[in-house]
């Protein structure tokens, strides 16, 4: 058979080509529409155009309500569409889906199963002659919906071919029904997955679990909370190791931004032109390597918190552009000239003197104003001990937990190694210290010999422990050998001076005993490789 021409002038199309191209249309409808219900309405306008049919439904299955409803349709009123319900069994369209098999109907005024229950026909019927054609719509074998077409009066055979590409399209939004059921239950499962770590974030990030038996730290617990329902900026103060990422995080989460992003950046870890583009994006072609634009770290933070850790490493240039966001609220991209505008609540840290960086000219005092808005101090580690004893509960729960284990007998002895000794590296060196003890306990325990060699060292009393004297050979009585190490210094850096001289003489030992191999001794010691050759820098120790 062949059919009319598209338009007068134009070769007459035949069927098969028009069969293609009506399932090329449906292809790319179902590939390039991300709604299904876009879908839907789509193939019921390409049926319409290249079918001639006078109007067309797709009715899925409700299994709530247990009724076939129309979910696109053409050629009907919305007011049809309500009325195009129908029980599974209940006419044409509701044996179809009943028994899977498709229908058609030449002349639907003689058929007894016909309803046209959207009244959408009325006065046709009598006047013209209406074929229908009815095909089942399915999914992993199982029958959700079916696809029907009204056209003008035709003949056996084209019904037989209408039917058949029907059947050919309907397997198509069969695929498609099934593509997006999957990604509809993978979305609910990631949407139930994010609310529950949001809800576990929560949970974590309360000012009630942070340790703080001391009232130092009850008092930065008590500021923190204060501050934490505000849009005021905050500075956190404080060593290495004291805990200013864990207390950002807490403000974060207590805050009324606590459902939009937590973003954070050390601005130590970068280069001036690598940080930039961390924080501010680029556009395309901004610099050798920008293949294309990209969102910095305040877009991406909008409506919530960024962090930014070691503030006072910022160059001069990134300390202006820094001053402009917190004073204007808006940026430009590097190599771009679009102004944008940012909604971020910024909190900073640093373990620097920046009072003394202002002075000497390497800090903006511009700057320092804006971030010091709200100074939050974080004390270190020996001067609140007793926190001690709630963190090593607190670290032993936690890597019991990881590793599988049950160490929980901590003799007086060792507690008291943990409270005297004076923990440069602040809470993320007892943290380590207690995982390491936990994974290398056999028995359950902890007994001294498992606590790092410095801590033990340190300790010492008995002069039997690695200390040396300057001459490397003669061993001196610890308490004798730190009072020696002290009595040339000023009050005001007698700690600075022995922990350092401690230091060096406990790392050249090491070093000397491991043939200068930084990793073993830096494992026997208890510290990372990073840490050893940091403080070989530091302390000026000669390595061979």
């Amino acid at each position: 058979m062949v059919s009319q021409g598209k338009n007068p002038g134009e070769q007459p199309v035949s069927r098969e080509e028009r069969e293609m191209d009506i399932l090329r249309e449906v292809s790319c409808a179902i590939g390039g529409a991300l709604e299904i219900e876009r879908v839907f309405e789509d193939i019921m306008d390409i049926l319409a155009r290249q079918l001639h049919m006078k109007r067309g439904t797709l009715v899925l299955h409700d299994k709530f309500s247990e009724e076939l409803e129309i979910a696109a349709a053409h050629g009907l009123s919305e007011a049809e569409k309500q009325r195009g319900r129908y029980r599974i069994g209940e006419g044409i369209t509701g044996k179809v889906v009943q028994t899977g098999n498709p229908a058609a109907a030449k002349d639907i005024s003689k058929h007894p199963d016909f309803l046209d229950r959207t009244g959408a026909r009325r006065g046709e019927i009598d006047n013209n002659t209406i074929s229908f054609v009815c095909v089942p719509i399915r999914t992993d074998m199982e029958v959700v919906g079916a696809i029907s077409i009204d056209r003008a009066f035709t003949d056996e055979a084209t019904l037989v071919k209408d039917q058949r590409l029907l059947q050919v399209i309907a397997g198509l939004v069969g695929q498609a029904i099934k593509i997006n059921r999957l990604a509809m239950l993978e979305r609910q499962q990631l949407l139930a997955e994010n609310r529950r770590l949001r809800k576990d974030l929560h949970s974590r990030y309360r000012f009630g679990n942070i340790v703080a038996a001391s009232s130092a730290m009850r008092d930065v617990v008590a500021t923190a909370a204060s501050v934490a329902k505000s849009r005021a900026t905050v500075l956190l103060r404080g060593e290495t190791g004291t805990g200013k990422e864990l207390l950002a995080s807490l403000i974060h989460y207590s805050s009324d931004r606590s459902e939009g992003p937590f973003i954070k950046v050390n601005c130590s870890a970068l280069a001036e032109n690598l940080l930039e583009s961390e924080l501010f994006g680029h556009e395309k072609g901004a610099f050798t390597g920008a293949l294309e634009q990209r969102k910095g770290r305040f877009e991406l933070a909008g409506g919530g918190t960024i962090f930014l850790d070691e503030i006072g490493t910022l160059s001069g240039r990134l300390q202006v552009k820094l001053l402009r966001v917190l004073q204007e609220k808006e940026f430009e991209r590097v190599g771009g000239a679009q102004t944008i505008k940012t909604d971020v609540r910024i909190v900073a840290a640093t373990n620097s003197d920046l009072e003394s960086e202002v002075r000497q000219g390497r800090f903006r005092e511009d700057l320092y104003y804006r971030l010091n808005v709200i100074p939050i101090f974080i004390p270190p580690l020996r001067e609140r001990r007793e926190d001690i004893p709630f963190l090593v509960d607190f670290f032993l729960e936690k890597y019991n937990k990881e590793c599988g284990k049950n160490v929980s007998k901590l003799s007086r002895e060792v507690l008291d190694m943990l409270l005297k000794f004076p923990w440069p590296g602040n809470v993320r060196e007892l943290e380590s210290c207690m995982e390491r003890a936990v994974v290398l306990s056999s028995d359950g325990s902890i007994p001294p010999k498992l606590l790092p060699v410095s801590i033990r060292s340190y300790l010492q009393e008995d002069g039997a422990g690695p200390l040396t004297g300057a001459g490397g050979n003669d061993r001196a009585d610890g308490r004798k050998f730190i009072a020696n190490l002290s009595s040339g210094g000023t009050q005001q850096n007698v700690y600075e001076e022995v922990m350092s001289n401690v230091e060096k003489i406990l790392i050249e030992q090491m070093l000397e005993k491991h043939a200068y191999t930084r990793s073993k001794a830096a494992e026997e010691l208890g510290i990372s490789r990073n840490t050893i050759s940091k403080k070989i820098k530091e302390l000026g120790i000669k390595t061979k």
